[in-house]
């Protein structure tokens, strides 16, 4: 993937774009974390929190999905169900993950 939205495969030769790191959007961190839903039964655990937090750059993902699951876990079932999306969507968003 190129560091930004040219189309030359090497990073920006000769393109007139700068590469930073471009925070994700909710809609972006929403997919992010529905695609580590592994065993597809429309809710995460804390193992697939924190595969997917790992993906998008945690350097704590262990730690990084226990805060998660206690932030957005409304009825403390050890899961985030789809009521609670929104919720862990905001807190993962809020902490400032990038594209790069």
């Amino acid at each position: 993937m190129n560091c930004c939205n040219c189309s030359k495969k090497s990073k920006c030769k000769g393109c007139m774009n700068k590469c930073f790191p471009v925070p994700l959007t909710k809609v972006q961190v929403k997919a992010i974390l529905q695609r580590f839903d592994s065993d597809g039964d429309r809710r995460l655990s804390k193992q697939e929190l924190e595969s997917a937090l790992y993906y998008i750059g945690s350097h704590l993902p262990g730690w990084r999905a226990t805060q998660a699951l206690n932030s957005a876990d409304r009825n403390h079932d050890g899961y985030i169900n789809h009521g609670e999306m929104d919720g862990i969507v905001e807190y993962v968003w809020q902490r400032g993950y990038t594209i790069s």
